[in-house]
């Protein structure tokens, strides 16, 4: 017996007979008698997800066995409810197959309250057993689930883009990657087919984009969604989307830069930057007051959470008005030899208010340096240090903005 390929044929049937095909009734019930059965076990096992950490989760067939008891109309809600108590026991895709199959039994409530807000934060490694996970079938897994029990929510498109994305950079997958991608994708493909809709993209009353209908996207910039609003003190532009005909249209609005008012949030997603301050001694420097004229040693280390390879991240500090770079290179100045594994990054840039690093993070933990000079008197604020993956902006980490004084 195999525990995952008895649950996927009792869905591939299930979906067969909804689809109108002649299936052996009775073998589609011995299935669900033995996905009920293995239920009555409360087993754990070791998930693998973000290249190197783990943690104990139910196995995924339990929850992946009561999603298609539910959609053969036989929810096991006793033991649905004691995984929504228990949420820490679940993988990222278990909560939305959990969520879905309370949609599937009709609790609309609980499938609202227990969906996540978005599929990320969590990657699993790919499994050549067990449940065959990967990240991939799990994410595609989940939008299948989804689509089936809330086609309009607006994680779809967002979800669909990944797995197609993903997808299309890879060149080997799994039966488990494919059979359910194509099969979310497939009934996003559907759902399209038959689509007559158009949009019109209006601010403050001028047209300024249209779909024609082609399939091709729309896409506006900054300047195009300003309108009339030519400065920052201006009323905001009124943007309207008109629509005519039948069918779905997505739109999403992406923005980024640093908020006027200095307010960001400081997170970890995959990557972790941090900075400290060291005088030219190698002494660290506590607290938020510098004297004019000292040389400060800026410290950035970067850590990921993969044991493979994040390439093409920039590292960008923000530097508070009473501080300038004095080197960005700390090798070319004397009495600094306290300093240790030091990485070099793959290019610099650097500018009045700021330095981006461009790396690759190769190991697990890097460190950079470099110097800077406090020039000038005053209170002033610090923006956030970052790191980003140029290709991949889920990867990313922001922290350390604040205040500095330099007296004299």
């Amino acid at each position: 017996e195999d525990w995952w390929a008895t649950i996927y044929a009792a869905h591939f049937l299930i979906e067969a007979q909804k689809a109108g095909f002649d299936v052996d009734k009775g073998l589609i019930s011995t299935m669900l008698g033995y996905i009920n059965n293995r239920l009555k076990n409360r087993e754990t096992i070791t998930y693998y997800y973000n290249r190197d950490q783990n943690k104990k989760i139910v196995p995924k067939e339990v929850v992946y066995g009561l999603y298609v008891l539910a959609l053969a109309g036989q929810p096991n809600v006793s033991v649905m409810n004691y995984y929504k108590a228990n949420p820490a026991l679940l993988a990222l895709d278990c909560k939305y197959l959990l969520s879905a199959t309370y949609a599937m039994a009709g609790d609309r409530k609980s499938f609202r309250e227990f969906l996540p807000s978005q599929f990320a934060g969590e990657e699993s490694i790919p499994q050549t057993g067990g449940s065959f996970y990967s990240d991939i079938r799990d994410e595609a897994l989940a939008l299948n689930m989804l689509i089936d029990a809330d086609p309009g929510n607006p994680q779809i498109p967002v979800m669909a883009t990944h797995v197609k994305d993903k997808l299309k950079h890879r060149y080997w997958w799994s039966t488990q990657e494919l059979s359910f991608s194509f099969l979310a994708l497939g009934k996003l493909a559907r759902q399209a087919a038959g689509s007559t809709a158009l949009a019109e993209v209006r601010v403050d009353g001028r047209t300024v984009g249209a779909m024609d209908g082609g399939g091709n996207p729309l896409s506006l910039s900054t300047k195009e969604l300003r309108g009339n609003a030519s400065n920052a003190s201006a009323t905001a532009p009124r943007v309207e989307i008109t629509t005519k005909g039948s069918g779905r249209l997505y739109y999403f609005w992406q923005a980024e830069g640093i908020s006027a008012s200095g307010a960001y949030k400081e997170e970890d997603n995959f990557l972790k930057i941090r900075k400290h301050f060291f005088d030219r001694y190698g002494r660290p420097l506590t607290g938020n007051t510098f004297k004019q004229n000292d040389l400060i040693i800026v410290q950035l280390t970067l850590d990921k959470s993969f044991n493979t390879d994040v390439k093409n991240i920039v590292i960008t500090d923000m530097l508070p008005a009473g501080f300038e770079i004095e080197n960005p290179r700390t090798k070319e100045l004397p009495g600094m030899d306290w300093i240790k594994g030091e990485s070099s990054p793959t290019a610099l840039d650097v500018r009045d208010d700021r330095i981006n690093l461009f790396v690759n993070s190769t190991s697990s933990h890097q460190t950079y340096y470099y110097a800077v000079r406090a020039v000038s008197p005053g209170i002033y604020h610090m923006g956030p240090v970052s790191a980003d993956a140029m290709y991949n902006g889920e990867y990313h980490s922001y922290n350390g903005a604040g205040t500095i004084k330099v007296v004299q």
